[in-house]
């Protein structure tokens, strides 16, 4: 074999590589907006696109299947578009297993068609054909299929033929690239370091009103200069700092962070519909968010979300739905959350795809908004009079209206006449999903251009009453105290006295916030805006944001400081005097979890969460120690914890005493299932040797629930692999 620095090969971002082969080029990994990387250098997108192996469950929090740390890494979508819309031409998708070929198809089917069958309607059986209306291809005379678009192949049934003489194989972990019988390139399978988007939305003063929308980004999924659409919405004139995000941009994490916004201010998620540029991000807030999530979408979107990232995943649709908390948005039913009132209709677009009011904002989603030719589609019966009635006035007096005009065949094209109607509409009208270089308004009436604006990344703007400034100040400390898991831990008043207490300190973009060895201050800190880069024996391992707590350890032990912190853009930092900090990390017991997060941080399954989570989640572990002989639980008991295994051994033995088998690899969870399913302990368990476990118990399984669904999520699918199974002897 040759050595896997081939010059075959050229790496980009985020893990994903081009090999040039004899068959012409081939992407090796497909991270959401894979695209925007290739346009941003220079590249034609390959027609052959190579997916990295599953990655198995239980190995690592937040990644499964297709997902690599809430990425996923075949997000092909829009590779696909490119190559037929732009050459006509089908992509060429290669799996590793005949499985992930089959779930890859599950994904693309949903996203790129919607529901097949009529049934999965429901009483909107008449939106199917207004989605064919909009996906209306003139060459095909038809919408174009998956099939149109792709050829789906799996290394594992398949082979890996790519013409003239070109073969790819999958040898342990690695892809090897040969020609002719001869090796000329290999690349690993293993995703590498911690994903990073190719633009980030500039952070601008919000100045909060009744309205207050922030753009991360209002471009469309071609655009490598600009971020697809999505945005934050407070709605309301009281003090809150919880904000509505309406779809969700690919890397919200960091890009949230760049904002100052923690995923934990995120009141509540609107998902429009599945395609691509509106749903990256959401595996992402699901699994590595550090909070649990409320949906709001219509059942229509949500039963195609739970296949998509069920086939994403490789778990079923009902561990899926366990990971968020959907609130169910249809037509004619509109949806109250504290204070805010949503209602929903059916946009017109090439799948379902729902326009939702929230308050006075209105946000169409993708809809193709065209006047003209909703007559047309009332004249061919696809459209009744009613429904005709209901897409020209849902958006009729609101204050603020977020409108698609992406163009083509399946988005709104802005024409003077269609400006004049949409702005008939209210008094304010942004634009969105259109590239950057394409904003432009085809009108000199200067009536009509002042009540309107594009939106861009970053992008602030509001309407109506304004809240207090020095309050709203104020209500961020307590936010950002509350969006840290360890002092979420705290009442809310005590987290009001806290605020007080703090302090507020600043670095400017690429300053040094902390040296590896540098003697502590004695101060703890909390990320209040902007993005802290993690710098471990000069590489970087992580990018942190809002809410992350920083120098605990030191601190409290005076321990020198570990790691280098670098701000990326201007960062704030709240400051907590050894003083103010000392008596709450009495409290929670703080110094104990000291070790037991360091040991979490040598399991591979906890090794890429941030040092502040892993002692959040050590706070939640109660250690116990066995003897030989010690009986930790026994068949038929009602189960209330689970149980890590840190050293030792335990015997797991059927109802007649009879060995299962052992459990003595440190890491290693078992006995969750009782706690989890709400069954009977189906075994006994019990310690060969002087063992150490650490338990957790139904409040701390409650908790994660709400706080870790990830970690849930593993615990879950861990006990369902072993259903019907003897107990694993080994850690995943």
């Amino acid at each position: 074999m040759t050595p896997a620095n081939s010059d075959r090969i050229r790496p980009l971002p985020n893990s994903m590589y081009v090999v040039d082969t004899l068959a012409g080029s081939v992407l090796v990994n497909c991270p959401p907006e894979a695209l925007k990387y290739l346009l941003a250098e220079g590249l034609k997108p390959p027609k052959t696109l190579l997916l990295p192996p599953d990655m198995p469950a239980g190995r690592q929090l937040g990644s499964m299947g297709f997902v690599r740390q809430g990425i996923n890494y075949a997000s092909v979508e829009f590779v696909l578009y490119a190559n037929f819309f732009g050459s006509g031409q089908r992509t060429h998708l290669i799996t590793a297993t005949a499985d992930q070929a089959r779930r890859l198809r599950q994904i693309l089917d949903e996203t790129i068609n919607g529901p097949e069958e009529v049934a999965a309607y429901g009483n909107y059986g008449w939106l199917q054909k207004e989605c064919d209306a909009v996906g209306y291809y003139p060459p095909l005379k038809r919408p174009p299929l998956v099939n149109d678009l792709a050829e789906i192949t799996s290394l594992e049934a398949d082979g890996g033929d790519l013409g003239e003489g070109v073969s790819v194989r999958l040898v342990n972990d690695r892809f090897v690239f040969a020609e002719n019988g001869e090796d000329v390139a290999i690349l690993s399978t293993a995703i590498q370091g911690s994903p990073a988007p190719l633009v980030l939305a500039p952070p601008r003063p919000l100045l909060r009103q009744e309205i207050t929308l922030q753009f991360i980004g209002g471009s469309d999924g071609f655009d490598p200069t600009g971020i697809t659409t999505c945005f934050l919405a407070y709605l309301g004139s009281a003090v809150q700092t919880q904000a509505t995000l309406f779809d969700a941009a690919a890397y919200l994490r960091l890009r949230l962070g760049n904002l100052g916004v923690s995923p934990s201010q995120l009141s509540e998620v609107v998902l429009s519909h599945l395609h691509e540029d509106h749903l990256a991000g959401l595996p992402e807030l699901i699994l590595m968010g550090d909070h649990r999530l409320r949906l709001l979408t219509s059942d229509i979107v949500y039963r195609g979300l739970l296949r998509v990232l069920s086939a994403m995943l490789a778990v079923p649709e009902s561990e899926a739905a366990n990971l968020f908390d959907y609130y169910p948005l249809n037509p004619g039913h509109p949806l109250v959350l504290d204070g805010r009132r949503f209602e929903a209709i059916y946009a017109v677009h090439s799948i379902p795809t729902i326009a939702v009011r929230a308050n006075a904002l209105c946000y169409s989603g993708d809809m193709r908004y065209d006047e003209d030719w909703f007559n047309e589609l009332e004249q061919q019966g696809v459209l009744s009079p009613e429904r005709h009635a209901e897409l020209v006035h849902f958006a009729d007096g609101a204050e603020v209206l977020v409108q698609d005009v992406g163009g083509g065949s399946i988005h709104t094209t802005l024409t003077p006449a269609l400006l004049k109607s949409l702005t008939a509409k209210g008094p304010h009208l942004v634009l969105a999903h259109i590239a950057g270089d394409k904003q432009s308004l085809p009108t000199t009436d200067p009536a009509l251009a002042a009540k309107v604006e594009f939106a861009r990344s970053g992008t602030v703007t509001a309407f109506g009453e304004t809240v207090s400034h020095h309050a709203l100040q104020y209500a961020e400390r307590v936010e950002t105290i509350s969006a840290c898991p360890l002092f979420s831990r705290l009442s809310v008043g005590q987290r009001i006295i806290l605020a007080e207490q703090t302090s507020l300190a600043e670095w400017a973009d690429g300053q040094i916030i902390m040296r590896d060895g540098d003697a502590s201050d004695g101060k703890t800190y909390i990320i209040h805006s902007g993005l802290v880069e993690v710098w471990v024996q000069g590489k970087q391992v992580r990018v942190i944001g809002r809410g992350n707590s920083i120098g605990e350890r030191g601190a409290l032990q005076g321990d020198p400081r570990s790691g280098m912190l670098v701000a990326r853009g201007k960062v704030q930092l709240l400051s907590l005097t050894g003083s103010v900090f000392k008596p709450i990390a009495e409290s929670l017991g703080l110094v104990d979890a000291f070790n037991r997060a360091d040991w979490l941080w040598t399991r591979p399954v906890f090794s890429q969460l941030p040092w502040a989570t892993l002692l959040d989640l050590a706070l939640d572990f109660q250690p116990r120690k066995l003897q030989a002989g010690d009986h930790l639980f026994e068949f038929g008991e009602p189960g209330y914890e689970c149980y890590l295994l840190v050293s030792g051994a335990i015997s797991v033995l059927n109802q007649q005493g009879e060995q299962l088998g052992e459990i003595k690899m440190p890491g290693e969870f078992f006995g969750a299932r009782a706690a989890l399913f709400g069954q009977p302990r189906n075994a006994s368990a019990q310690a060969i040797q002087p063992t150490e476990i650490w338990a957790l118990p139904a409040p701390a399984l409650q908790r994660l629930q709400m706080v870790y669904p990830n970690v849930l999520l593993h615990l879950r699918v861990l006990e369902s692999g072993r259903h019907g199974q003897l107990p694993s002897s080994h850690a995943p």
